[in-house]
């Protein structure tokens, strides 16, 4: 997910705005850390750890519904983040969810009305957040295919 978070969406979405500089807003209202860490484990002692894969699983396709209706939100006449961001995640929540867990309510973003700018500086922290949440997601995911794997 990270290659459609680099230059193409930036390039177009923050033109005059420079986004490296600014910091990401996280989404704090998560329990996916807490949900997803390893019980009972101290880095590098332990290589068999335990989670609860069901409540991790859930808080991440939370985080991913949020994400979604995040950008879904944004007023994009281009329809980059469609063809990027928004494709990708739908991709995601299909292939990795059953369907039990995809029968969840949908969430509601309030778009207030801010200028262009402010809403392209909040999309540069959002995406930025994002991006630090997929680095989470993809982890947890890799962790559950190579332990169901052996």
């Amino acid at each position: 997910m990270q290659a459609y978070l680099r230059f193409p969406v930036q390039d177009q979405l923050f033109r005059g705005l420079n986004c490296t500089e600014q910091s990401p807003e996280l989404r704090t209202s998560t329990s996916t850390l807490s949900a997803c860490t390893p019980q009972n484990s101290i880095c590098f002692k332990v290589t068999d750890f335990t989670f609860d894969q069901d409540e991790c699983l859930q808080s991440v396709l939370e985080d991913l519904r949020y994400y979604w209706a995040m950008f879904k939100s944004y007023r994009d006449p281009d329809r980059i983040l469609e063809h990027s961001v928004l494709r990708s995640i739908e991709n995601l929540m299909q292939s990795c969810f059953s369907a039990t867990l995809l029968d969840g309510g949908q969430v509601q973003i309030s778009v207030n009305n801010e200028n262009s700018f402010e809403r392209r500086l909040k999309l540069c922290k959002v995406l930025k957040g994002f991006q630090i949440r997929t680095i989470t997601i993809n982890r947890v995911l890799n962790h559950i295919v190579s332990s169901s794997q052996t």
